[in-house]
């Protein structure tokens, strides 16, 4: 059974909020309110480091991450378990989706998701443009609303819109129960966590720390599921050139990677300037 989740590679994340900003379009989100937030980790304030500056001839201490932070479609989701009109509910694919035609604006579940996830509509949502954006009708006043992993670009066969447009590949979306998906690969190869797993909360976000990873492996903006090869690593052949693979189904892929190469960087046999 497909059970859908979520690597980001905070080694490439670069704090560019264009995940936060491609989800606010994609999904009609109105404006003050945010499904997707990028948060830094260093100093009090946003892009703001902690540590001092080099003085005096001495090295400097400044250090700053990012952590982008949405719903973390949990499978344990104490969100569902307190909706009292099941508005809340987990699908098949493991997305944990909102029927805003049940909802009745009670706000149970922004008090048990220990994520800060959720945002209310307090007044009529307002966009600009006016008409909205995306494909996603607005939701009404007095709902809950939250990611979905874009589940209407999910169930046409496409990843969500905050992973195809990550210029730093940081996010890879895919099947954790395919043991050959990209996803289960990195959580397998590389040091995840997940946040506040104390809470038993079971979140499918997984983040990567400390080695950075090969990033999302196809251009494509289809799911990689949806493609008939992708390959994510390969053996490097006598130090030589990283082969190119295409893709299919509309989209090609960044080809087999070897141990050091990066994506989207060609490699060069050598030639003019």
């Amino acid at each position: 059974m497909t059970n859908y989740g979520l690597v980001i590679d905070q080694e490439r994340c670069i704090g560019c909020h264009a995940c936060a900003v491609t989800c606010k379009q994609e999904n009609n989100v109105g404006l003050g309110q945010y499904w997707n937030r990028v948060l830094t980790e260093g100093g009090d304030k946003m892009d703001t480091p902690a540590g001092t500056y080099p003085e005096n001839g001495e090295d400097g201490t400044l250090e700053m991450s990012y952590q982008p932070t949405a719903c973390q479609h949990c499978e344990n989701a104490p969100c569902v378990k307190v909706c009292p009109v099941n508005a809340t509910y987990t699908r098949e694919d493991g997305i944990v989706e909102i029927d805003y035609d049940k909802c009745i604006g009670c706000r149970y579940c922004m008090a048990a998701c220990p994520y800060n996830a959720r945002v209310f509509n307090w007044d009529e949502p307002q966009t600009v443009p006016e008409d909205g954006t995306g494909d996603v009708p607005a939701r009404p006043q007095g709902v809950v609303e939250k990611c979905t992993f874009c589940s209407h670009r999910v169930e046409e066969g496409l990843d969500p819109a905050c992973v195809v447009n990550c210029p730093a590949d940081a996010r890879i979306f895919g099947d954790l129960d395919n043991e050959e998906s990209t996803v289960s690969k990195y959580i397998r190869k590389y040091q995840t966590t997940r946040l506040l797993e104390d809470r038993g909360t079971d979140p499918k976000t997984y983040y990567i720390r400390g080695e950075m990873s090969p990033g999302r492996p196809q251009t494509s903006d289809k799911m990689e599921s949806e493609l008939d090869d992708v390959s994510v690593w390969s053996e490097p052949k006598d130090n030589g050139p990283v082969e190119e693979t295409g893709g299919s189904g509309g989209g090609g892929s960044h080809g087999s990677l070897s141990n050091d190469a990066l994506p989207h960087v060609p490699a060069f046999e050598g030639g003019d300037d």
